[in-house]
């Protein structure tokens, strides 16, 4: 199905009846313009698409997010910022020292 509309002085455009309701788009439905080259395809945004989608984060995530958060000590280390088992910050020489 294609059909022909013109852009207003707004820069809007119009979706007929029969294009709305073959998509099921309805006064306040959000839609997405998607802009391909020199072609606009516009779609309709349906939110419940993410309803009944599984969770994809493990069941501890948020005891290992706040452990990442809390002990940076050992990425630290490992990245070589602080030396090893000390906890203490590398000193940086200050301009003119070696």
């Amino acid at each position: 199905m294609s059909e022909m509309t013109t852009v207003t002085r707004g820069s809007q455009i119009t979706l007929t009846k029969e294009v709305r309701e073959k998509v099921g788009i309805a006064e306040g439905d959000k839609v997405m313009l998607n802009v391909i080259g020199n072609t606009i395809v516009v779609a309709k945004r349906d939110p419940s698409v993410f309803g009944n989608i599984e969770p994809f984060l493990p069941a501890n995530f948020e005891n290992v997010l706040k452990m990442f958060r809390t002990d940076s000590r050992k990425r630290l280390e490992r990245l070589g910022i602080i030396p090893p088992g000390t906890g203490k910050e590398k000193s940086v020489p200050k301009e003119g020292e070696s």
